[in-house]
């Protein structure tokens, strides 16, 4: 079992209080996961994980519990990851009483706007006895949390990070790069959690992403994510690593909390109408973090499967309207990065995908989950690659791989 707490809490009535109500919320959560289950028409594509380790962030609420309720439900042990303890100690207790037998630990304090809280986490996982053999980054913060910063002031880490980028881009690189020697020694999965708005996102200055606050949108940092786990791809592929992306669709979840304009009124109703529950979206991490690689390889178009050298499997995992043509094209998505009528094009179909998929029945195309093409200006190696160095070097770590680093504890 992996740490103690590492944080503090309120003590007396009051601290009680809120534990026991966020007990009841935990519980709501999961109830509300297995009335959803009645309602997605893609059913989990895993095979039974027994023995298999996962470590998920952001796993206490939205996608990334719905996530672990899956993979916990396939036997695999689940290491939760939070920014508060005792939050993913009331997450794994429900978890393991939903599924009995199952086994759920939780990770020291991860907070990812503090590169130490990420080493202590890290340090923690890697000297944990036994594989890791899925790693999942789900956790982040939306741009409703610009907003928010906006109105009080302009938060950057003590190394001069802007916090968007710092949470979504250079916390996650850091965990996973500490992790490496575990990773390889396990010939793990990686999954990183990006977005469609990566499609009219342009990164032209590695170091501004960090940096300099506007050139940091939350669309930014999850063409980030693309470039990290492509170039992942490219390092350690051939090493076993099987590093993806995923776009997990419209999702109605926290991450559109303190967004002015879909947090309230007609953007909420939007996102509470036509936008998929958690339970239905992390259906897509799933399937990224325990398909069969080489069986899922993307197909010619012969219909045989693409053999390409590891370094060069480079998967973006979407399901439904999100790897039509319409949005994965080089026509749609090349010379249109900055426009508003790419950006509608984007809007209106992000507003069909649940709706079409609830009218289909289980098993139609829709709700396959397939190797999609991101935007073209993803597959840049050189700025990927110039990222990536950047990242090391403000993460303090070498850019290339830590094999035999004191990290590894296999």
């Amino acid at each position: 079992m992996l740490g103690q707490p590492r944080i503090s809490h309120s003590g007396g009535k009051a601290g009680v209080s809120s534990r026991r109500v966020h007990r009841l919320h935990v519980h709501c959560q999961l109830q509300g996961l297995a009335a959803a289950d009645q309602h997605c028409r893609q059913q989990p594509t895993c095979q039974p994980l027994s023995g298999k380790v996962a470590l998920i962030t952001g796993a206490t609420t939205g996608i990334g519990l719905a996530t672990a309720d899956y993979l916990a439900g396939q036997g695999a042990t689940v290491i939760i990851g939070a920014i508060d303890y005792r939050e993913g100690q009331d997450v794994a207790d429900g978890l393991m009483r939903k599924h009995q037998g199952s086994r759920v630990e939780v990770a020291p304090q991860l907070d990812l706007a503090c590169q130490d809280s990420v080493a202590r986490c890290a340090e923690a996982v890697a000297s944990r006895p036994g594989p890791l053999d899925i790693l999942v980054n789900n956790a982040g913060v939306g741009n409703g949390y610009r907003h928010t910063c906006a109105a009080q002031q302009r938060l950057f880490t003590k190394q001069g990070v802007g916090m968007l980028t710092q949470v979504n881009h250079l916390g996650p690189y850091t965990l996973t790069r500490l992790l490496e020697p575990k990773l390889l020694a396990s010939a793990a999965r990686v999954v990183f959690v990006s977005s469609i708005v990566h499609r009219f996102a342009a990164i032209r200055d590695v170091r501004a992403l960090f940096k300099d606050w506007d050139a940091g949108f939350y669309e930014h940092t999850k063409l980030a994510n693309l470039y990290t786990a492509f170039e992942m791809q490219r390092r350690l592929g051939a090493q076993g690593v099987q590093a993806c992306a995923v776009d997990p669709g419209a999702v109605r979840s926290n991450i559109w909390a303190n967004n002015p304009t879909f947090s309230q009124g007609p953007g909420k109703a939007v996102i509470d109408a036509c936008y998929a529950p958690p339970a239905d979206a992390a259906r897509v991490l799933l399937h990224a973090a325990t398909c069969d690689w080489q069986a899922d390889a993307p197909c010619t178009p012969e219909g045989g499967a693409a053999a390409v050298p590891p370094e060069q499997d480079l998967r973006y995992y979407a399901r439904g309207v999100f790897a039509w043509p319409q949005i994965c094209n080089d026509w749609a998505a090349g010379g249109l990065l900055q426009s508003k009528a790419w950006a509608l094009n984007t809007v209106i179909h992000t507003t069909i995908d649940w709706p079409l998929r609830k009218l289909v029945p289980a098993g139609h195309e829709l709700h396959k989950v397939v190797p999609a093409r991101p935007g073209s200006h993803a597959y840049d190696r050189e700025l990927a690659a110039a990222l990536w160095e950047e990242s090391a070097r403000l993460a303090g770590l070498p850019a290339q791989p830590l094999v035999g680093s004191q990290c590894a504890a296999a």
